[in-house]
């Protein structure tokens, strides 16, 4: 009797062993993104962007980091292959050393801004149980960084991005169209003449200096500078130097910048870049405010700004 219940319990632990090591089931995790489903698609559908959010190469040298199209990622001892996209899922492939594993991310539209995001991948118990390999784990972790990754302005659109309320009111402003090599000798000239104009005519110049430009045809860039001022009688101004103004305590958001001069305009695509993507309406062109004193600087000068852009 005890040999019969000996075999049969080494059977069931045997049968048991074969379940648990060759028997494949589908894990699945959610999370939920406060987002449009379209939003979220963009991330999970474009090898750039996955790269940003997704185990290891989040962390990986970027120069280190190889893109075949919009199909594969590979980084040393890793690699990463879309075999499958559509609106709604999103399948991969992803290695690590010897290890390979199929994996996929459904979206479901909750409502019109929040999304379930769902990851799912095969395993077996005995994986789940007790070896866990680092391709599930990084699936797993993946799947958090992605909700981190909307939440977090830094991860998602290089900066900080915070809102704020105008402070500064009242601006003495000037603008113009110059040649590209001539931008330096122009930014000097728009800032020294409303200085000195603001001085004669008593405006109350605070030290605000806030500026903007545009590309302007193929070789050109149109300036527009401002200084802030306290003095708003408008028979002080002209045709030359205007008077502008912004409501008081509007909407803004800003990022802080530091970096070179001419490349200062990336802060305000990513400030453009979240508007679009929270529905913001613009009520005025973004701008600069310069934190670094002066303002005769060429484009590789090092600064320190940061970007503003009135929202509704």
């Amino acid at each position: 009797m005890k040999k019969k219940i000996l075999l049969a319990v080494l059977a069931f632990f045997t049968l048991f062993l074969i379940y648990a090591i060759f028997v494949t089931r589908v894990e699945h995790k959610m999370t939920r993104i406060n987002l449009p489903y379209l939003k979220i698609s963009e991330q999970i559908s474009s090898t750039g962007n996955i790269a940003k959010w997704y185990l290891p190469f989040d962390s990986t040298d970027s120069n280190a980091i190889r893109f075949t199209g919009n199909v594969r990622i590979d980084a040393p001892d890793n690699g990463l292959i879309i075999t499958q996209l559509t609106g709604l899922r999103a399948g991969y492939t992803v290695t690590t050393g010897k290890q390979s594993a199929d994996i996929h991310f459904d979206l479901v539209p909750v409502s019109k801004d929040t999304t379930n995001v769902t990851l799912s991948f095969e395993t077996t118990l005995w994986s789940k149980l007790f070896s866990r390999n680092s391709l599930m784990r990084n699936a797993e972790k993946s799947l958090e960084n992605l909700r981190d990754y909307f939440e977090d302005t830094r991860k998602m659109y290089g900066y900080e991005i915070e809102k704020s309320e105008v402070t500064d009111t009242a601006f003495l402003f000037r603008s113009a169209i110059v040649g590209n090599n001539l931008k330096r000798v122009a930014w000097k000239e728009l800032f020294e003449s409303m200085i000195q104009f603001a001085k004669e005519k008593e405006l109350g110049y605070n030290g605000t200096r806030i500026l903007y430009f545009l590309p302007f045809g193929k070789d050109s860039v149109h300036l527009f500078a401002s200084i802030g001022i306290t003095n708003t009688e408008r028979s002080r101004f002209n045709e030359k130097f205007l008077l502008k103004q912004m409501p008081y305590r509007g909407r803004l958001l800003s990022a802080y910048y530091q970096g070179s001069f001419g490349n200062v305009g990336r802060a305000i695509n990513a400030l453009e870049k979240y508007r679009t993507d929270n529905t913001m309406t613009s009520m005025a062109i973004p701008f600069i405010k310069l934190i670094t004193e002066g303002f005769d600087f060429d484009d590789s000068k090092v600064i320190q700004a940061r970007a503003f852009y009135p929202v509704y």
